[in-house]
């Protein structure tokens, strides 16, 4: 009887406790195994046992048992969203400190002692490989560049000469490439927008007084040194002026969200966009997460586009937001189509791709996204860029390729008005630079070395037969 008590007893535990109760169970299992010996004893021995088994054991049940995929990801899902205010509330204040608080300050007399750099330019980037893509087009942006500046007599009477190296898009080859460059005594880095690249080599860039500036990341560089630049329009700005626009021109109110679970970046993007239709009035209808099929202890409906379109329907909202990438992008605009929304699509820049528009056709028509490039813009020197990359390499810029030709714009504008060639001259001349007329817009760096820029906002539409991302708002 004292047995079968005990048995009951642990099983209510169990139930009450649920599956983390693990201890608990194999103790049962225990139980039921030596039933035949504990009936052979005394029912005091059997208490104590019984006791002393339950002090070893179910002090292991209070501990948690390791979280699954799903629940970090909502975790992090709903972090980037809390967070998301906190980053755009401080972002000014800690510019203004940056400002206040000058590590880098040296007088004339300790610049004197610098080695003066020569009039090179190295372009750090993978040029083989799967992020080929993105080295080889900031490559050709930056050479470009310096042709359009070496057809001009150069800077200072001094012809550019850019140099570059394949990382190959690792870590190992991109410190080998930072050594080069220093040893050569280039006056600045450009680097393609990928981690290795912008993150592996920055204490050494900093020790050395040369100066990196990312042409793309997404990243903040944050206080990885002072002699680290990025010159990409800010996710923060972008969405903030994205939903404006929804709100105060587009009239679009109630919005859905489909965060795509399975990307990092898109976990933080709609983080971005909710703080953002909040702050600026709107409403979130619905909040919906979209979970890749390989994710471990998920439900059919978790990774079912169908189902969780479905879900946003009954909401009847004005736009859905979309933070994932183009290929997934494409199928949940069709199955909107499909099942009756004609609300706009609502998203970032990473929608801007061929296939997105080849394959997407006239259900992505009414797309609403923001953009750091436009390359039908017609301002004379956005459109010069434009035309003279069509010419060279027989099709049209991305993103990329317009800002590493910014930025080695920018770096020849700061060799050119610095004192001299040593490093701390042209860091603080970069540094300085306001309101530059580049591709990607107009262009100032902050106290820390990031960039302030408006966003282009695109809508989709379609002239001719042919859909096309058109400017609906914004300047760039």
């Amino acid at each position: 009887m004292l047995q079968e008590n005990f048995k009951n007893f642990f099983k209510e535990i169990i139930n009450r406790r649920g599956a983390e109760t693990q201890r608990l169970k194999i103790l049962l299992r225990g139980l039921e195994f030596f039933s035949v010996p504990l009936r052979l004893c005394g029912e005091n021995q059997v208490f104590v046992l019984l006791l002393v088994s339950l002090f070893l054991f179910y002090p292991g049940c209070n501990k948690e048992e390791k979280k699954s995929e799903i629940e970090l990801r909502m975790e992090q899902r709903e972090k980037e969203w809390a967070e998301s205010g906190k980053k755009i509330a401080t972002r000014e204040d800690r510019e203004k400190v940056s400002a206040e608080v000058d590590f880098e300050k040296k007088g004339e007399n300790e610049i004197s002692l610098e080695s003066e750099r020569k009039m090179k330019v190295g372009v750090l980037g993978a040029e083989t490989g799967e992020l080929s893509e993105y080295g080889l087009k900031t490559l050709m942006g930056a050479q470009l560049a310096a042709e359009e500046i070496n057809s001009s007599g150069g800077i200072n009477g001094q012809l550019l000469e850019v140099i570059h190296y394949n990382t190959a898009g690792n870590m190992t080859e991109t410190i080998a490439a930072v050594d080069k460059f220093i040893s050569e005594g280039v006056a600045a880095i450009i680097g393609s927008p990928t981690g290795e690249v912008t993150f592996s080599a920055s204490k050494k860039l900093n020790d050395h007084q040369t100066i990196l500036i990312s042409a793309g990341t997404r990243r903040r560089i944050g206080d990885t040194g002072p002699y680290m630049f990025r010159n990409t329009l800010s996710d923060e700005t972008a969405v903030t002026e994205l939903i404006d626009y929804c709100i105060n021109k587009a009239a679009i109110k109630n919005f859905a969200l489909i965060s795509s679970m399975s990307n990092d970046y898109s976990i933080t993007l709609a983080g971005l966009f909710k703080r953002a239709i909040i702050n600026k009035g709107g409403n979130v209808a619905e909040d919906v997460f979209l979970w890749s099929e390989n994710t471990a202890n998920i439900s059919k409906d978790d990774s079912s586009i169908e189902f969780q379109v479905g879900k946003i329907k009954s909401k009847s909202p004005d736009a859905v937001v979309y933070t994932g990438d183009p290929l997934e992008g494409i199928k949940i605009v069709k199955e909107m189509r499909r099942q009756g929304i004609k609300a706009p699509l609502i998203g970032g820049e990473e929608l801007i791709t061929e296939n997105f528009i080849k394959d997407g056709k006239d259900a992505i028509i009414g797309t609403i996204i923001y953009s750091g490039f436009y390359a039908d813009s017609q301002l004379p020197h956005i459109k010069g860029f434009v035309d003279s990359y069509k010419k060279k390499h027989g099709t049209y810029p991305d993103r990329i390729a317009a800002l590493g030709y910014d930025a080695l714009k920018m770096t020849a504008e700061a060799i050119r008005k610095a004192p001299s060639m040593r490093p701390t001259h042209i860091r603080d001349s970069l540094a300085g630079i306001k309101d530059f007329h580049g591709a990607t817009g107009m262009t100032t760096f902050t106290a820390n070395r990031e960039v302030k820029k408006h966003a282009y906002i695109l809508k989709a539409e379609k002239e001719g037969g042919k859909i096309k991302f058109v400017l609906a708002g914004g300047e760039g």
